[in-house]
């Protein structure tokens, strides 16, 4: 009778493992993998309304998942603009994302984004349909998109979020100066890190 309980537990533990795994991979979208959604209209903070595909940048397109009051994106702001400013004139677009619950977390309403007055556009992600698309989790949170619309570089800012004194590795300059350049990304996933979604 052991024995069974033993195997029982294995297969069990196996399962988990399984599924643990695959919800893993489902997480964020693979490398590679054309812009999802591109049809799909979202709307300004403005209130004016676009799509997805009518977003991207001739060079390329940064999706980056934002707040409205995360902290971590007032520690990080300041670089995204930084980055803004020297890739936006190279043809690379550079586009906000609100996913957050703005029922649930009234400061994330586009009436507060507009304040913001960010040079760049700032979108609605209504019922964060294209965050799940993309596997998004956090604010911030950068998906790069090539010039041909496939995902080449996943994740956060550097490496110093906290401190910007401390960035010893720009990863999403670095990967957008590849990009631009028409060099492979020689470091295309990171972990991001910020505050979670509020779906």
């Amino acid at each position: 009778m052991r024995i069974l309980y033993k195997i029982a537990f294995v297969l069990l533990l196996c399962m988990g493992l399984a599924v643990s795994t695959a919800q893993a991979q489902e997480q964020e979208l693979p490398l590679g993998t054309a812009l999802p959604m591109q049809g799909q209209s979202v709307q300004n903070m403005n209130g004016s309304s676009t799509t997805i595909g009518a977003l991207t940048g001739s060079a390329g397109t940064v999706f980056l998942f934002w707040s409205n009051q995360c902290l971590w994106i007032d520690k990080l702001k300041d670089r995204v603009m930084a980055l803004h400013n020297q890739f936006s004139g190279q043809g690379v677009n550079f586009v906000l994302v609100n996913a957050n619950n703005a029922t649930a977390f009234p400061q994330e309403a586009a009436s507060v984004g507009q304040e913001q007055g960010y040079p760049m556009t700032y979108v609605v992600d209504s019922g964060a349909a294209f965050a799940k698309a993309l596997g998004a989790s956090r604010t911030p949170h950068a998906f790069v998109f090539d010039s041909n619309h496939a995902l080449v570089y996943i994740g956060t800012i550097d490496d110093s979020p906290g401190d910007p004194g401390n960035v010893k590795k720009t990863y999403l300059g670095d990967a957008l100066t590849a990009m631009v350049g028409g060099n492979a990304i020689g470091v295309p996933q990171t972990e991001a890190f910020g505050c979670t979604i509020k779906f």
